[in-house]
């Protein structure tokens, strides 16, 4: 947790003087991302890759990149830290800090960067 932490600082740190001065992501709690999150479908690019995961309320989770096919995992949210959480096999689980944005959208902390993406009702893996 400290590791996030301090990431999120510097993040905030490094970018802060590229913002607006109204410019400061903030993190989501744990009840947002589940709401946010639960039986809906997320559109972005994750290190110049598109991709479309979907959040099933039972856990799982599917994670499709443009042109490729679904890989299934597991999601949940940690209470204590409020970070996603997702496993996948070849990762186990690791925890990701999702913030909202100044323009009202959401991005994943993704080392010093953000990667923004779209939320779509439902479950949409189709490109």
């Amino acid at each position: 947790m400290r590791r996030r932490c301090f990431i999120a600082a510097v993040l905030a740190t490094t970018l802060g003087p590229c913002l607006p001065v109204a410019a400061s992501p903030t993190s989501a709690t744990a009840e947002e991302i589940s709401t946010l999150l639960t039986g809906n479908t997320i559109v972005g690019t994750w290190s110049g890759t598109r991709y479309r995961q979907y959040f099933d309320a039972n856990g799982t989770t599917a994670y499709a990149t443009e042109g490729g096919r679904a890989d299934e995992g597991r999601w949940r949210v940690n209470q204590d830290t409020n970070e996603y959480e997702s496993w996948w096999r070849s990762t186990g689980w690791t925890p990701y800090l999702l913030v909202r944005t100044d323009d009202g959208g959401y991005a994943w902390v993704n080392g010093d960067r953000l990667e923004s993406f779209e939320v779509l009702k439902g479950k949409q893996l189709d490109w």
